[in-house]
């Protein structure tokens, strides 16, 4: 047909993003159709000016950099002048050239041009997303954040400005038809390739997708993507050439943001307060995080006494070997600090001088108070490093006696089945004429316990530095009440764990005539009356009874916190026995020897 024969003429002479196809597209002009009769496939050459009549281009197909907008190709100019007139509405007529040798203040008169909200405070600036980033980029000066003429905007003074702006914007904004919607939708859809966008970082992709769930990964992939479209459209968009030649006289506006910044008025109090922290507290000076740092990470989880890491075949322990014990952690724990803390600590000052070698006096008629205060601020932060490690071991002790709370006071009967814990103390039954004892006493098991806590808060009291006269890293004292209370709920649970050996004695009640000489009193006052053979038998044979009653007594004794070993006494109780028999056997072989005398 004739159509397609002009058509074809002109091949040779237009392109895709030739400048012949910029359509202004006010009617939405386009060529007319082919006849009916024709049957062969449209030229690609028509099917492009079909398509730019009807969607002119957004974006050179073909330009020396990425995603480079159609209406840069009318003015010629280089890759860095595109860049630069497309980077703000207000730089698009600037040329590098005519700003050679010019300084930067000269072009502070295009801040003025830019649209912001400014509120009454200079401390406060709320800028909408139409403002340039000439002007987001303005410096301030000193004054404008050291000297406020004005307090700080409220919350609710902020949100009235914000909202004063959205109803003038949209005021001056009219809402897009249909018509344009259909074409801002066809222009992101279509008008932006994806191959001139920006690939997302694998590992933030990676990232984005690891909290989604796996069936939504294509569709937000996609949405990745149509937001990155969006995008460049929407800026394109904001020269209002382009929204004419594009016929879109308006675009969707997204949901606004607001961003409200919180009221300062402590601004003052902080750099008053920041100011005596650094210069009399000195606790924001960096060597001091290091000494936190260093605690925290290598020894914060040390213990004077880990009694936890003992195996329970070793339980109960003779008083001697568990004070023993409590001294060798406590050792232990005493050189790793005095041998590993200590010198790391000691190395970051040298390291790291620069941090307080300023603080020492330059010649010697200059007073050091400043250094003084610094290295006694750093005793105490080690101080109180060395002091929660006390307080900590102090409690772990207490709760290790805290098991046996309950006391053991088993009652009337004594049940060995009742307390299964393991014991800490063995303490001996033994004889003491007339009376059984304790060994050790309870007293001295107490003065024992007692002597495990002050072990620990002894432990680590030293000279920071010797140089410097009364810097000590002291940690807690015997006197405080915190160590008072602990001490005494130990002393507490320690007192009800006496009750069941005192009530455990009375199984020797019984066994008591052996130990205060009534029995062999009453032994001697039998010999001195006359009788028979079977008398002596009978009374032998009782005193037998009595040896194997004692004998098959219990050796141990489980008491919650202590275990009672009578080995010993059932021995005694035994020879004491024995020995009454041996009074009747030596009486009647000496009797019978006198009769076979006479």
């Amino acid at each position: 047909s004739g159509a397609q024969s002009l058509v074809c003429m002109c091949e040779f002479q237009m392109e895709d993003d030739s400048i012949h196809n910029m359509s202004q597209a006010r009617g939405c002009p386009s060529l007319p159709s082919l006849p009916n009769s024709s049957k062969e496939e449209p030229s690609e050459l028509y099917q492009i000016v079909m398509r730019h009549s009807q969607y002119p281009p957004i974006l050179q197909s073909t330009s020396w950099t990425q995603a480079a907008p159609f209406k840069e190709q009318r003015h010629h100019r280089s890759p860095c002048d595109s860049i630069g007139n497309n980077f703000s509405l207000q730089a698009q007529d600037l040329k590098i050239c005519k700003l050679h040798g010019k300084r930067r203040a000269h072009n502070s008169s295009v801040d003025s041009t830019v649209p912001c909200i400014l509120s009454n405070s200079p401390n406060f600036c709320l800028q909408s997303s139409f403002c340039s980033s000439a002007s987001s980029r303005r410096v301030a000066s000193p004054k404008d954040f050291l000297t406020p003429r004005s307090p700080p905007l409220t919350p609710d003074q902020q949100l009235h400005i914000i909202r004063s702006h959205e109803e003038k914007m949209r005021s001056t904004e009219t809402e897009p038809s249909k018509k344009d919607l259909e074409r801002y939708l066809y222009y992101i859809t279509t008008g932006v390739p994806t191959s001139v966008l920006a690939p997302q970082p694998p590992q933030q992709m990676k990232n984005i997708m690891s909290l989604l769930p796996p069936v939504r990964e294509a569709a937000d992939t996609s949405v990745s993507v149509y937001d990155s479209c969006s995008s460049s459209v929407d800026y394109i968009l904001m020269d209002p050439s382009e929204c004419q030649r594009l016929s879109i006289s308006s675009i969707p506006r997204p949901f606004p943001r607001r961003v409200i910044r919180g009221a300062m008025p402590w601004a003052s109090s902080y750099r008053e307060a920041h100011r005596l922290l650094s210069e009399n507290l000195f606790t924001v000076n960096h060597i001091m995080f290091l000494l936190q740092d260093t605690w925290l990470n290598s020894f914060s989880s040390l213990r004077f006494v880990q009694l936890e890491d003992l195996p329970s075949s070793s339980f109960p322990f003779p008083p001697c070997e568990f004070e023993e014990l409590i001294q060798r952690q406590c050792q232990t724990t005493r050189d790793e600090l005095m041998n590993k803390w200590l010198p790391h600590c000691a190395s970051l000052f040298v390291t790291f001088k620069e941090l307080w070698l300023p603080f020492v006096p330059r010649s010697e008629r200059e007073a050091s108070v400043s250094v003084h205060n610094f290295f006694s601020c750093v005793a105490a932060l080690m101080s109180g490093q060395l002091r929660s490690l006390v307080i900590r071991s102090l409690q772990d002790l207490l709760l290790f006696f805290t098991i046996y709370q309950e006391g053991n006071d088993f009652g009337e009967v004594f049940d060995e089945m009742r307390y299964v814990q393991p014991q800490v103390l063995l303490i001996k039954l033994e004889v003491e004429e007339p009376r059984i004892v304790f060994r050790p006493s309870f007293q001295e098991c107490w003065e024992l316990i007692h002597r495990a806590f002050m072990e620990i808060i002894k432990s680590v009291e030293c000279n920071l530095f010797p140089e410097i006269n009364n810097l000590y890293l002291r940690t807690v004292s015997p006197h405080e009440s915190l160590v008072k209370d602990i001490i005494n709920k130990a002393k507490d649970i320690f007192h009800k764990n006496t009750v069941g050996p005192k009530k455990y004695l009375n199984v020797y009640t019984k066994y008591n005539s052996l130990l205060d000489n009534k029995a062999k009193q009453d032994i001697t006052a039998f010999l001195e009356e006359k009788h028979s053979l079977e008398g002596f038998t009978k009374k032998i044979e009782g005193i037998n009874h009595l040896w194997r009653e004692i004998a098959l007594l219990r050796i141990t004794a489980p008491l919650s916190m202590f275990c009672l070993y009578a080995g010993k006494l059932n021995e005694d109780l035994c020879d004491y026995a024995e020995k009454l028999k041996d009074m009747i056997v030596t009486f009647e072989v000496e009797e019978n020897r006198e009769l076979n005398k006479r």
